[in-house]
């Protein structure tokens, strides 16, 4: 079913779901970053910074599409070191915090994959003892 503007239902859902998948605990260390280390507008921060994601956002889809996950945060890291670059203009500790960050980033997506492996196969051992 689709609205006059051409939403649908699956649409809304899955901008939702993009939406609070932004709002992630790398944004927030982002944000407090930012307005540690200045006194620039928040509000004004992040329409402009909406604005100029919006093209990455597609380019990085399109890395996703070619090059997979591994493309994707290849990209990723690239713009945290770009923000670092220029965070630097703001502040050189602000700069390094951000470089930080994307460290954990990338710590964070290699131990993921272990850490739900070990979690999945102890449930799959549970369900069959319980079986059993």
């Amino acid at each position: 079913m689709k609205s006059k503007l051409g939403f649908t239902k699956e649409n809304i859902v899955a901008s939702l779901g993009f939406a609070f998948f932004v709002v992630c605990p790398r944004m927030a260390g982002m944000m407090h970053v930012i307005s540690k280390h200045s006194s620039i507008s928040m509000l004004y921060t992040i329409l402009l910074g909406i604005v100029v994601s919006i093209p990455l956002l597609m380019v990085m889809v399109y890395v996703f599409d070619k090059a997979g996950v591994w493309g994707t945060l290849s990209f990723c890291i690239l713009t945290d070191f770009i923000s670092a670059l220029i965070m630097k203009s703001v502040s050189i500790r602000a700069g390094i915090e951000t470089f930080v960050i994307a460290i954990f980033v990338v710590i964070g997506v290699k131990l993921t994959p272990y850490i739900s492996s070990k979690i999945i196969f102890n449930e799959q051992e549970k369900k069959q003892e319980i079986a059993k």
